[in-house]
């Protein structure tokens, strides 16, 4: 056998086994990252089916609204105004958690299909873990913040249209 071949087959087996054994370590930090990625993602999971009822909060307000109208004006100003606010928060809410949905960054490692746009966000990520925590750690006080949004203008339309609180 050739020894150019030789040498050339050892140094390809010694990069082979280089890497595979950095690969197979478990790196702390990214775990962490994974971690809080799963904790935003179950905050999710919590909140999203709400989306429904937003909607059909929104469109019980906005019916209210619309016979309200009907009657002279200074019956329901108060009250349509209130409603008013309630519908645009009901949207406001719906709103942060689309944009949470399309912003969000999952951490490598993990199992979720990814969309196009995350993809890209992901290319142009740091490798750094520590700043892969801290993103993480960001996103899922965001995700929280979703949920506080939509959980006080459920509240508050349920509340409007004389519904007790959690129904």
């Amino acid at each position: 056998m050739n020894p150019y071949i030789l040498v050339i087959l050892s140094a390809a087996l010694f990069l082979i086994s280089c890497q595979s054994s950095t690969t197979t370590e478990a790196d702390p930090t990214l775990e962490r990252a994974q971690e809080i990625y799963a904790e935003a993602i179950a905050v999710h999971d919590e909140v999203m089916p709400r989306m429904d009822e937003i909607m059909q909060l929104r469109q019980k307000l906005q019916l209210r609204v619309t016979s309200m109208r009907e009657q002279p004006e200074e019956d329901y100003t108060d009250s349509l105004q209130q409603m008013q606010t309630a519908i645009e928060n009901l949207e406001q809410a719906d709103e942060a958690m689309m944009q949470w949905m399309r912003s969000v960054q999952k951490v490598p490692g993990t199992d979720e299909a990814t969309s196009d746009y995350q993809n890209e966000l992901n290319a142009t990520e740091l490798t750094d873990t520590v700043d892969l925590v801290q993103r993480q750690l960001a996103q899922k006080e965001a995700i929280e913040q979703v949920k506080q949004q939509m959980e006080q203008s459920i509240a508050e339309a349920e509340v409007l249209i004389g519904l007790p609180a959690g129904e």
